[in-house]
């Protein structure tokens, strides 16, 4: 997800402007969002085989399925604050960032809808490309604060995980059990710890180009097609393997 998300692969942050740092790709961040979205697949997969009973697991109770998309999601938003602050600690360019944002927040919106006419009561109103928008404007303001973004991103999350666990107050107001649920406290906190892994060099850790390597990297430049995409394709197919299991 380009600015917001798409990740550049060399071997150090091009200065300058946000046009010029967009012009490359730094093959660690590929590579981390790459291995989200492999991880996304599986547990999307594993949700489908267990909702047609292909399977048998506790995706709510286990506390690996139930850690597994939270990890999912977080790498994910890691990866967003580490690209802000690679396209925007120099110059901040409104214009791309409200492109891509529209972008984010447009898809973001089309979920919505389409899940609220499939699950009235399991819609997603705010989702991961929601978290994603919103977390891309916020987040600007500081990839010039590393220190800073550390210090609130940890208080976000460890305060989220002492004192409020599983509180999810728009889901009791809306009579709402979303399928997808992405709030921005805390997970903006992991946007902000991006921003400061960024700051430290993560984007320039050295990565052998092996196979499994180059791979994870395509996935990661094609996240947000995969993203859209994969589910609908995986539901599918479930769904079909069991029509014909069941004859029809």
């Amino acid at each position: 997800m380009d600015r917001s998300g798409q990740v550049y692969s060399d071997s150090a942050k091009p200065a300058g402007t946000a046009a010029s740092a967009e012009s490359r790709r730094y093959l660690m961040l590929d590579a981390m969002r790459g291995l989200a979205v492999s991880l996304m697949i599986f547990f999307h997969g594993a949700f489908d085989l267990n909702l047609f009973r292909f399977i048998r697991i506790d995706i709510y109770k286990d506390p690996f399925w139930f850690s597994l998309p939270r990890l999912i999601v977080s790498l994910f938003l890691i990866c967003v604050g580490m690209s802000l602050s690679l396209v925007y600690t120099d110059a901040c360019d409104w214009r791309r960032l409200w492109n891509r944002v529209l972008v984010i927040g447009g898809w973001a919106a089309v979920i919505s809808a389409a899940t609220f006419i499939l699950f009235p009561r399991n819609f997603i109103y705010f989702g991961v490309l929601h978290c994603i928008a919103v977390s891309s404007v916020a987040g600007v303001f500081f990839v010039n604060r590393p220190k800073l973004s550390l210090f609130l991103g940890l208080g976000m999350i460890l305060s989220n995980a002492i004192f409020a666990p599983g509180f999810f107050p728009v889901s009791r107001w809306l009579d709402v059990v979303p399928i997808d649920h992405v709030p921005f406290y805390p997970y903006f906190g992991m946007v902000l710890i991006g921003i400061y892994l960024e700051s430290i060099h993560l984007h320039q850790v050295h990565l052998k180009r092996s196979a499994p390597v180059q791979m994870l990297s395509v996935l990661g430049r094609h996240s947000l097609t995969i993203y859209l995409l994969h589910q609908p394709i995986l539901y599918g197919a479930v769904l079909v393997i069991y029509k014909m299991k069941k004859g029809f």
